[in-house]
C-alpha cells in the first residue's frame, strides 16, 4: 500500500481552476501540482481593510458633532436674546421677579411684585392653582391604595 504526503502549502486551487475544472479533475490537478516542484501554485492574495469604513464612520460623526455644536450654539444665543429682552421688559416697568420654592409640593412658584410697594403683580401658579394640588395630595390617600 502507497501513502502520498501532501502539505497545505503545495495545494492552492483558486476559484478559476475550480471553476473550469470539474471536481474530480481539480483534485487530479492538485495532486499533480503536488507532486511536480516545477511551476510553483499560485496565490490568491485578498485584501480587506476595516480603515476605509471606520475613517468614514469617523468623518460622518465629525461632521454630526460640527451640526450639533452650531445648534447648540444658535440655542445659546437665542436663550441670551430671550434674558436681554425680559430684562429690557423687567427695566421699564418697576417691578421684581422673586423665585420660591414650594416643599410640600415640590414646585417652583415665580412671583412678580412692583418694586415700589411689594404688591405681587403675578404669582406662576396661580394660588387657586397652588391650593387646588395642596388639597389634591390631602384626599390622594382616599382615593388610591398605592402611590404609584
Amino acid at each position: 500500500m502507497s501513502s502520498t504526503t501532501i502539505s497545505p502549502d503545495s495545494i492552492a486551487v483558486t476559484a478559476q481552476q475550480a471553476a473550469s475544472n470539474p471536481p474530480s479533475s481539480a483534485l487530479a490537478g492538485s495532486a499533480a501540482q503536488a507532486t511536480s516542484e516545477a511551476t510553483p501554485p499560485p496565490e490568491v492574495q485578498v485584501e480587506t481593510s476595516l480603515r476605509e469604513p471606520i475613517r468614514a464612520v469617523a468623518e460622518q460623526a465629525d461632521s454630526h458633532r460640527a451640526e450639533s455644536l452650531q445648534s447648540i450654539a444658535k440655542v445659546s444665543d437665542d436663550i441670551e436674546e430671550a434674558i436681554d429682552t425680559l430684562n429690557d421688559a423687567l427695566a421699564k416697568a418697576p417691578t421684581k421677579a422673586m423665585i420660591s420654592h414650594d416643599d410640600e409640593l415640590n414646585r417652583y412658584i415665580v412671583r412678580i411684585a412692583d418694586e415700589r410697594s411689594g404688591e405681587v403683580i403675578r404669582e406662576i401658579p396661580s394660588e387657586a392653582v397652588l391650593k387646588f394640588a395642596r388639597n389634591l395630595r390631602e384626599i390622594k390617600g382616599l382615593l388610591f391604595d398605592k402611590a404609584l
